[in-house]
């Protein structure tokens, strides 16, 4: 049997889907915003040998791929398919047949996804993400791109990251000025540190939980409580200072929605959650060594 040639090809999904795209798509996470940009169609003929695709699906890291005939999707091979239906299969039926599982055609293995718009809702594949272990986008005569688990992770990972960074920041902060101050002492500093921002000692919150970001900034830099917090923060007030006032400045953005956050901003995020995080951990260190004392 001939073994047919796979068909590798990098499909313009984005101007395909162009026409499709409106201001909703543009605004809202619609699926759209999902396909990566880089994303690689391998797409495969039903003649071809099911060693051949495999071969190629290792290759190129897939677990799936569409098998295409005159243009249309018929379906998609994929390990899965292929194990199912192998597993059923009986070593007498293997042997009538005078045949090696990969020397089979893969239209006898397919299995059928379901197709999606890119206008639709994420929510809108989940069930078929868990059963099918992924999503046609575009339409049997029009396939857009392979949605996949991962790539959905990825996209929310990519979204969600920075807020989860940020609150992470934002607790570790509280924590780290408890543990060196206590809620009376925390009042007396807000009062003293935040009555000209809030108009008077008696306007100025006083728990951590009613301050902002710059009021921790303000709170952790004067002068007055810096002698509390040295020791947990380990350098001096000015720099500490700076990097909360670059973390709040990147905060402030991503919170009011004012510019796309960029690779430097991520990577600044990561470093000062990062850093707080060995401060929280050398914390809990010297309190263990403390206690044991």
């Amino acid at each position: 049997m001939a073994a047919s040639i796979p068909n590798l090809r990098i499909l313009d999904h984005f101007a395909a889907a162009q026409e499709q795209l409106d201001l909703a798509s543009e605004l809202f996470h619609r699926i759209n915003r999902i396909i990566p940009r880089d994303q690689t169609v391998l797409t495969i003929p039903p003649n071809c040998l099911v060693r051949d695709a495999v071969a190629l699906m290792q290759k190129y890291g897939y677990s799936q791929v569409p098998v295409i005939a005159n243009g249309e999707v018929l379906g998609v091979f994929s390990f899965r398919s292929f194990a199912q239906e192998a597993a059923i299969t009986t070593l007498e039926e293997w042997t009538r047949q005078k045949c090696a599982p990969g020397d089979l055609r893969v239209d006898e293995f397919l299995e059928q996804f379901e197709f999606a718009r890119v206008t639709e809702e994420m929510s809108r594949v989940f069930d078929a993400m868990e059963h099918d272990d992924g999503v046609l986008i575009g339409t049997p005569e029009q396939l857009i791109g392979i949605l996949s688990p991962i790539d959905v992770l990825r996209y929310l990972h990519k979204v969600a990251s920075p807020f989860v960074m940020v609150a992470e920041i934002e607790l570790a902060l509280r924590a780290l000025i408890r543990a060196a101050m206590s809620e009376d002492q925390i009042a007396a500093a807000a009062r003293r540190c935040l009555a000209l921002a809030y108009g008077g000692e008696d306007n100025a919150p006083t728990t951590l939980e009613e301050m902002t970001f710059d009021n921790y900034q303000s709170l952790i830099s004067h002068g007055e409580t810096w002698k509390y917090l040295e020791p947990i923060f380990n350098g001096t007030r000015t720099r500490t200072s700076a990097k909360l006032k670059e973390i709040g400045m990147i905060r402030n953005g991503l919170f009011h929605f004012k510019r796309e956050l960029t690779m430097p901003d991520h990577q600044t995020l990561a470093s000062y959650r990062n850093w707080l995080l060995n401060k929280i951990k050398q914390t809990e260190t010297l309190r263990k060594r403390e206690v044991q004392s």
